[in-house]
């Protein structure tokens, strides 16, 4: 498949944006080359397309195959995940801009999650919650309700 509008290779994302690839690029195949290149024009190398350019692929036709979820990314959401149907946050979900992290085994301070590690604004050996990756690559969220995690935080809400 020819590539729709020509290179479009994404400038790398900045330590403080969150930028997703749920896309193997058409063009590569998911290995970063394309015809003879060294790197896929279409995807500058990376073998993955942002949902915006993902987007135009699948305007123009193609079939794309969703990315592998990164390792970092709970396996499935846990049953007091803030995007079940009935979770705390239910109405005030989490912004899909700004990476959301599970909280199974987080402190809980005063009523709140409390990770006790930073680094650079990201909670250390904290897993990214499996129902904001669904949320944020519009795959299905949870349909099971939420069940409180009787860690001290949603039981008195």
């Amino acid at each position: 498949m020819a590539t729709v509008c020509g290179p479009r290779a994404e400038v790398a994302p900045s330590p403080d944006d969150v930028v997703i690839y749920p896309w193997v690029c058409p063009v590569c195949d998911g290995d970063g080359q394309a015809a003879g290149l060294p790197t896929c024009p279409e995807c500058g190398g990376r073998g993955a397309l942002t949902a915006e350019i993902g987007r135009i692929w699948a305007d123009a036709g193609a079939e794309l195959r969703p990315t592998p979820t990164p390792p970092a990314v709970m396996g499935k959401a846990c049953g007091s995940c803030a995007f079940r149907p009935g979770a705390p946050e239910e109405d005030a979900q989490p912004p899909l801009d700004k990476a959301f992290f599970c909280h199974t085994g987080m402190p809980v301070v005063d009523g709140s999650y409390a990770p006790v590690a930073w680094a650079k604004g990201m909670p250390l050996g904290a897993m990214v919650c499996a129902g904001w990756w669904a949320a944020v690559n519009d795959r299905r969220l949870p349909d099971a309700p939420y069940r409180p995690a009787r860690d001290g935080w949603g039981e008195h809400a």
